[in-house]
């Protein structure tokens, strides 16, 4: 499955509406240059597996928050809202994100023994995949010997990419029950966490028009007091501070394809109505101003179908 470039979208719950490699091998390589894209809260159906190649990302998950450095990664479960944030110069990941059936036919003799104890587990929302544990490195490696086989089709890609990802379900699901007790993934954080996700679609379809801290507790039928607490707990930030971010990265996309329009234009479409305080929110997002990201901006990340900045 070769690299390519594919856009952003998602359906009216925010799901990714995105095609992830094909029908008869449903896996998708991403090559991520960390310091000319970002990887905002999203989720999709798909299983995903991360591997940090240089630098250190903080990443927040399933109300959990951790940092990981080059040669550590993570295993995302289906469905679970997550993010990354380079927090050094530099940084680059390898991803992987594959559907189970990739591994095999549903409810085969595999299916049920390797996949379905893990697939969408409560009491596994995702694995910190540290280079220190033997183990942990294990499926590192099986995920990088994937990623560079898939990646470039290489000889016998298919076969190499299946087996080792069948390797990692097999080191996965002979560790459940060390794994479950280390989870704070609650059914009352997973309710909270589906609320959030309508927020977020909501702010996704509306970022470029008014929207107020009531909008966004309407759209999820909570209160203002329960839509700050979500957004505390669940994302670490307050709603206008994400609002103003989701604002700033978008209108980070637009000046990469700017097409004739002017920054205050671009600024105005996504959400600013005054020009000097965009310039100020986006500096402080990217550490330039406006002017500076539109001379510096290159040919984006290549990935396999999936858009992520």
């Amino acid at each position: 499955m070769a690299l390519s470039v594919s856009v952003d979208r998602v359906d009216e719950t925010g799901r990714e509406l995105l095609t992830y490699g094909t029908e008869d091998f449903p896996i998708a390589f991403f090559d991520d240059d960390l310091t000319k894209i970002s990887i905002p809260y999203h989720w999709h159906n798909e299983l995903e597996i991360v591997i940090i190649t240089e630098g250190s990302v903080r990443m927040r998950i399933a109300g959990s928050e951790f940092v990981l450095k080059t040669g550590d990664g993570y295993f995302s479960n289906s469905g679970i809202l997550h993010t990354e944030t380079l927090i050094t110069e530099a940084g680059h990941q390898h991803a992987l994100v594959f559907s189970p059936r990739l591994i095999s036919p549903r409810e085969d003799l595999i299916w049920k023994t390797y996949i379905t104890p893990v697939l969408g587990n409560d009491q596994i929302p995702f694995l910190q995949l540290k280079s220190s544990v033997p183990w942990h490195k294990e499926i590192l490696c099986l995920a990088e010997t994937a990623w560079l086989h898939g990646a470039y089709e290489a000889k016998d890609y298919p076969l190499i990419v299946r087996s080792s990802l069948s390797s990692v379900f097999s080191h996965i699901a002979n560790h459940l029950e060390e794994m479950e007790s280390e989870t704070l993934y609650t059914s009352a954080f997973q309710r909270d966490e589906l609320r959030i996700k309508k927020i977020l679609v909501y702010i996704e379809n509306n970022y470029g028009a008014g929207i107020s801290l009531e909008d966004m507790a309407s759209c999820a039928n909570i209160s203002i007091s329960t839509c700050l607490r979500l957004f505390s707990t669940v994302l670490g930030t307050t709603p206008i501070k994400y609002l103003t971010s989701f604002r700033v990265q978008k209108a980070a996309e637009e000046l990469k394809r700017a097409n004739g329009r002017t920054i205050s234009e671009i600024a105005h479409a996504c959400g600013f109505s005054d020009a000097s305080y965009f310039n100020r929110c986006f500096r402080k997002e990217y550490g330039i101003t406006p002017t500076e990201y539109i001379s510096k901006a290159e040919t984006p990340r290549k990935f396999g179908a999936w858009g992520r900045d």
